[in-house]
């Protein structure tokens, strides 16, 4: 599937899930003093705040406090749910929805239980699990057709037909799915709100990627018009920017690239990165389909400095956090001495009438406090060793995608320059710049937890390594797990692992010449084993360990500081098989 539609789902979901919160129309006000607003303000000001923790406490003051009427309760709840995602607690959030699951159950509340199936849906679709998120969807959509609750159907029909249309394998099934949310909107008369007019822009993007060129145009431009009315400019510049593409390829070069620029000019009024470079990208797409290189390559330049720029802010956070804790702990670390000193020097000054005592005292005392020192000079080398390993850690996987990302707008510069078609390098540059923000986005995902469970940790690699095939067609990946028990792994222990992890499937993919990779996961005994085996050509590891190919040394060192058992199985033409034991 072309990189824009994926770009085109993203830009969706950013804004599907906003929905409550723009339809509710609260202000933050009523967040202040909740009081003296009605509860559909309040959870208008909660969905517009970005305090997501005093938000879920609040709420669950409500919940607890308040009596409410099952409708009042069912729409704190939501609220109670979009605040859990928007701090990515998955688990908090699933655990919830499913006893609110069998509440509903032992009430015999089908409306409550298919809610709540549709927004189990909704949060694995976050995670992301598509998968389970389609399995909850049907069930939601099972419940409610059976009982007639149109409104459900029609959001579960549509985030069904988002998930096909995404993976671009059933175009006549997601169209279905789209159809039935559009009559579904028809019937239940939210055919002219945001949601039902998303409706109509999905499925104009489905004939779009589906080769129906004209009918995308032809409702494109009923989707901007209905936009227009609502006064919606968020959906007016999402709408806009793919109606540019169909015009590009219906040659209509100029009123595609004035339509590119105000889809690019509405969407900086929003200041969403992620919409900003959707918007730029778009337009580099029309200015070089119409031949203007130039302006294409300048535009390609602009999205690429605002992955940059995401990069710097997100990698800043992370490090500030990471500071702001080792400091609270320094902090806390130096109060519990100043306490210590204090009773110490207090027993001093009240024995300081008995010689032998206050000898003993003061030796005691100078023990201590050196102690105290060994102790605080051994926080200070662990800091710094953190410090250093996350420092090398980013600088091994982040920097080496940096370093390739500059090299390919080197090369646009010079096709540029010397009038070659850069259309290829684009693609290179917008992949690289993805791959890399995915990078950054695992390595914070799992130093963002003080532990990873293991079968959390395995569906993160086996998400990872899907991915990582989409370049690589020709390799089929087989997976087998055995997860019989539980384990929770360190956030040191899930990123060595993982790099270790990340080199072998390279490596596999790179050089192996195999067109099958297995990877098998198994918890057993309290020891987690990870083994990756490819089925090609193999090597002699003798000869290779001595001229250090394949990153061995750097997996076996990985291994070494996590004490974790690293082997190694191959031979010429006999494949490869890595196994590590944790």
């Amino acid at each position: 599937m072309k990189a824009y539609l994926f770009q085109a789902i993203l830009l969706f979901f950013a804004i599907h899930f906003l929905i409550p919160a723009l339809a509710q129309q609260g202000n933050y006000t009523a967040f202040k003093d909740p009081q003296n607003r009605s509860l559909k303000q309040v959870l208008a000001a909660y969905e517009n705040s970005n305090d997501h923790i005093i938000a879920v406490k609040e709420l669950n003051k409500i919940l607890d406090r308040q009596k409410l009427n099952p409708q009042d309760q069912l729409d704190v709840q939501i609220t109670l749910i979009h605040k859990l995602q928007e701090q990515k607690k998955w688990d908090t959030c699933l655990q919830y929805c499913q006893q609110q699951v069998t509440k509903a159950r032992q009430q015999q509340n089908t409306y409550l239980e298919a809610s709540f199936y549709k927004l189990i849906g909704n949060t694995y679709y976050n995670i992301p699990d598509k998968k389970r998120a389609l399995e909850y969807w049907n069930k939601c959509i099972a419940i409610s057709a059976t009982n007639q609750y149109n409104l459900l159907l029609e959001q579960s029909y549509h985030n069904v037909g988002v998930v096909l249309l995404e993976d671009g394998a059933n175009f006549a099934e997601a169209e279905k799915n789209f159809q039935k949310a559009i009559d579904l909107s028809i019937q239940n008369k939210t055919d002219t709100t945001q949601l039902g007019n998303l409706h109509y822009r999905l499925l104009a993007t489905l004939y779009e990627e589906s080769g129906r060129v004209a009918k995308a145009a032809d409702l494109y431009k009923t989707v901007i018009k209905r936009a227009r009315e609502l006064n919606d400019s968020l959906r007016i510049a999402e709408a806009l920017m793919f109606y540019s593409r169909v015009l590009s390829k219906e040659h209509k070069n100029e009123e595609a690239i004035a339509t590119g620029k105000e889809a690019l000019d509405i969407s900086r009024k929003f200041n969403k990165l992620d919409m900003e470079q959707t918007a730029l990208g778009q337009l580099a797409y029309v200015y070089a389909y119409s031949g203007n290189y130039k302006n294409a390559y300048q535009l390609a330049v602009d999205q690429n400095n605002l992955y940059v720029k995401r990069y710097e802010t997100d990698l800043n956070n992370k490090i500030g956090v990471t500071e702001a804790r080792f400091k609270n702990a320094e902090i806390k670390y130096e109060k519990e001495l100043e306490i210590i000193k204090a009773k110490k020097e207090k027993q001093i000054y009240l024995l300081s009438g008995v010689g032998l005592l206050a000898i003993s005292a003061f030796g005691f005392h100078y023990f201590y406090q050196k102690r105290n020192l060994q102790q605080k000079l051994i926080l200070q080398k662990r800091i710094q060793e953190e410090k250093e390993r996350l420092s090398l850690d980013l600088h091994d996987n982040l920097g080496s995608q940096m370093a390739l990302l500059s090299n390919t707008i080197e090369t646009l510069d010079t096709n540029y320059k010397n009038k070659n078609a850069i259309g290829e390098n684009l693609e290179r540059v917008k992949g690289t710049s993805k791959q890399l923000l995915q990078t950054l986005r695992e390595t914070i995902w799992i130093l963002n937890k003080e532990q990873v469970s293991a079968l959390d940790f395995f569906d993160k690699l086996v998400d990872y390594t899907h991915r990582y095939l989409k370049t690589y067609k020709d390799i089929q990946l087989t997976i087998e797990e055995n997860f019989t028990d539980t384990k929770m792994l360190h956030s040191n222990e899930a990123l060595q692992l993982f790099r270790i992890c990340q080199e072998a499937i390279a490596n596999s993919c790179k050089y192996a010449e195999t067109g099958q990779i297995l990877l098998f996961g198994q918890l057993r005994s309290d020891v987690l084993e990870i083994k990756i085996q490819d089925y090609g050509k193999g090597f002699n590891l003798k000869t290779l360990q001595a001229k250090d190919h394949y990153g061995l040394e750097n997996m076996q060192k990985r291994a070494k500081e996590i004490n974790a058992i690293f082997e190694i199985e191959t031979a010429e033409e006999k494949g490869v098989l890595i196994s590590i034991k944790l």
